[in-house]
């Protein structure tokens, strides 16, 4: 709109200039917004920018190669429990070489989903009798019959008395020995 348009429609001169004035703020308030929605589209389409060059990056990630780590690393982690479990039985047992057992055993253990072992009991009987050699003989009753004669016998060698003059003149790691071998006496001699 301009000022010669609104002259020749026989418009007064203060007429005319409030019209402009008028459309002029309108047009300035347009222009505004304008810019403003331009600045906005402007961001829009950067953050679009590096939206799609991040899903490009998500795109060359070989997920099954992942999907393949992972389920490698649940195996371990579910053969590792396995193991833990296995080698906790016969140490509980008493096994004095628990690899050993382990590797002589190989895929014949079997373990419920949770990676606890099955039949537990069975299986540590079956070693028990497969690799005696391999765990601590179970104690016997005291007052055992010999082949010789019906007279009980002591299983374990005798432990010589330890004076408490002896006990005092022991170094450090006759001492610890002392303590892991005959507790009691132990307590007894280093009490007084």
């Amino acid at each position: 709109m301009d000022r010669k348009f609104l002259a020749d429609l026989g418009l007064e001169k203060d007429v005319i200039d409030k019209i402009l004035d008028q459309n002029g703020a309108e047009t300035t308030a347009l222009r505004t917004q304008l810019k403003t929605k331009d600045t906005e589209i402007s961001t829009l389409r950067t953050d679009l920018t590096a939206t799609n060059g991040k899903v490009a990056d998500l795109e060359k990630v070989d997920t099954a190669g992942l999907q393949k780590q992972l389920d490698e690393e649940k195996a371990g982690c579910k053969a590792d429990r396995q193991n833990w479990n296995l080698k906790a039985a016969l140490a509980k047992a008493g096994c004095k070489d628990s690899d050993y057992v382990m590797y002589k055993l190989g895929d014949t253990v079997e373990y419920a989903d949770d990676g606890n072992l099955k039949n537990v009991e069975k299986l540590i009987t079956d070693c028990k009798t497969n690799y005696a050699a391999m765990f601590e003989a179970e104690p016997q009753p005291a007052g055992g019959t010999g082949s010789a004669g019906n007279f009980p016998r002591s299983r374990e060698p005798a432990k010589p008395e330890v004076t408490k003059e002896q006990f005092d003149k022991m170094g450090y790691m006759e001492r610890l020995k002392l303590h892991i071998e005959q507790p009691n006496v132990y307590a007894e001699l280093s009490k007084e």
